[in-house]
């Protein structure tokens, strides 16, 4: 700090200049900028092709230089605004579990963020593939509020966003899962799908369908497992 005085028609002002540790003047509090964020990813699955897969991607702080990463392979990103990305990326094969992590990488290559992109080895719909299997295989016990409160009676009942319907609605048996968790057709997250595979110990009561039952065939599991996987339009 420095004191300088000043006289000026018998007036003694002072004059005080702080200087900073370092030696220099005084400046403006620097800004620093939150990190990037991924929210979504639209759409929630895509089937393996040769073909490019166009992505969009919503978050926050998006900015120039950043790219897309599909477990570990990047590619070039177009900033729409700071809260939207898009890339064109390639998927040609089906991983075993039917999931890619997508990343948003900064300039210098760190990973801002990942979110789970599902991927399908057909393009499969709830009314043309799926309800008929459901109709023929599981309507006979889920009908009404009875058996878990599914309800396969009708189309209309099985794609409901109320309690008795599939697409993510919360299981009442396994917590903090979803029946359907919509691009993600792993064990882990899907109910349905750790329901009706073919081995193993659900999360919550039996295999489906139950034993007597008519069994799904693999073909029908696999159907069942490229829709979720494919965004369970």
């Amino acid at each position: 700090m420095r004191i300088d005085s000043i006289k000026f028609l018998g007036i003694t002002t002072l004059a005080i200049a702080v200087a900073s540790c370092g030696g220099g003047g005084s400046s403006a509090p620097s800004s620093t900028t939150a990190p990037a964020t991924i929210v979504s990813i639209s759409p929630d699955g895509v089937v393996a092709s040769g073909s490019p897969h166009p992505l969009s991607i919503i978050g926050t702080n998006f900015m120039s230089g950043m790219t897309v990463s599909v477990d570990g392979n990047n590619y070039p990103a177009v900033i729409i605004s700071p809260t939207v990305i898009t890339a064109n990326v390639s998927i040609t094969t089906v991983p075993t579990n039917n999931i890619v992590n997508v990343s948003i990488k900064s300039s210098t290559g760190a990973t801002l963020g990942t979110v789970t992109l599902g991927v399908a080895s057909a393009a499969r719909t709830l009314a043309a593939d799926v309800y008929p299997i459901l109709d023929a295989k599981c309507r006979s016990c889920h009908t009404g509020a009875a058996n878990g409160n599914l309800d396969f009676a009708t189309y209309a009942t099985t794609a409901s966003a109320n309690t008795t319907g599939l697409i993510g609605i919360p299981s009442s048996g396994c917590s903090q899962k979803y029946r359907v968790a919509v691009g993600d057709a792993r064990r882990t997250s899907s109910v349905l799908i750790d329901k009706i595979s073919a081995s193993g110990t659900p999360c919550s009561g039996t295999l489906m369908p139950p034993t007597g039952s008519p069994a799904l065939t693999s073909t029908e599991i696999q159907t069942i497992i490229d829709w979720v996987a494919g965004g369970a339009n």
